[in-house]
């Protein structure tokens, strides 16, 4: 079996999808993101699954993408077209998502928590997005974050690359409540429960309405921003000043 996969578990209308990825932070492999995709397709099509919690075992929700192996252009081209592919798809899902975070919340990490419907947060959790300090650019999170938190607020966080904590993140809307670490499970299962006893109908149709204007030029416009930013001068830069421990000496193309 895989070190780095996805697991799936049913509590009776609560599905629950535990990435497990610990030796690297539980970063976004191609397995993790496969399997992933997979327990989407299978929530999607159960009927008696009412809501998906997304969260991680061990200490960190996500450290973004898993960028061993970078240098092999085709094979990273390929993880961003899927990742590109996974968030609208959890957008797009009929049953509300809601992310259970512990740890970091970083890159790509941070991103696939703001492609979910809620956001539950340990008082030990972390977002952050380190791409521009390494010549790369978030495109899905400059999107969705500014619609939380507003743009000028967002701008600031993208741009400085500064770590929000669980508290502040709270106190701006980037998520819905922060809870004690040993209780973050319990609580994201309660709120989950809560929401669920609701009508599936009602609960499909607040998401859609919501989400009326996600997955569309706004998709196309993300895979080419991301794509340009990694075929960056500036990307190789970071990356191998960021491999070596080294600040990058980036020259804007």
């Amino acid at each position: 079996m895989a070190e780095d996969r996805t697991e799936f578990e049913k509590k009776g209308a609560i599905g629950i999808a535990w990435i497990d990825n610990q030796a690297k932070g539980n970063s976004l492999s191609s397995n993790v993101m496969g399997d992933l995709s997979e327990i989407l397709n299978t929530v999607d099509k159960d009927k008696q699954l009412l809501l998906l919690i997304l969260t991680s075992r061990g200490k960190h929700f996500c450290a973004g993408m898993d960028i061993s192996g970078i240098e092999d252009t085709e094979a990273m081209r390929g993880r961003t077209d899927f990742f590109a592919r996974l968030l609208p798809q959890i957008e797009s899902l009929p049953v509300p998502v809601l992310a259970a975070v512990r740890g970091n919340a970083f890159g790509g990490g941070f991103e696939l928590a703001l492609a979910c419907d809620m956001i539950i947060a340990s008082e030990k959790a972390k977002f952050c997005f380190p791409e521009p300090a390494l010549g790369a650019c978030p495109p899905f999170g400059a999107m969705r974050l500014g619609e939380l938190v507003g743009r000028i607020r967002a701008k600031e966080i993208m741009m400085t690359c500064r770590a929000v904590p669980a508290a502040e993140a709270a106190s701006i809307g980037l998520v819905n409540k922060v809870v004690a670490d040993e209780e973050l499970m319990d609580s994201a299962t309660s709120l989950a429960e809560d929401i669920a006893k609701k009508g599936p109908v009602a609960l499909q149709m607040i998401k859609v309405a919501m989400n009326r204007q996600i997955g569309g030029s706004d998709m196309a416009y993300w895979q080419g921003t991301a794509l340009s930013a990694r075929a960056s001068q500036d990307f190789e830069e970071g990356v191998k000043a960021f491999f070596a421990g080294k600040a990058p000496q980036f020259k804007g193309r």
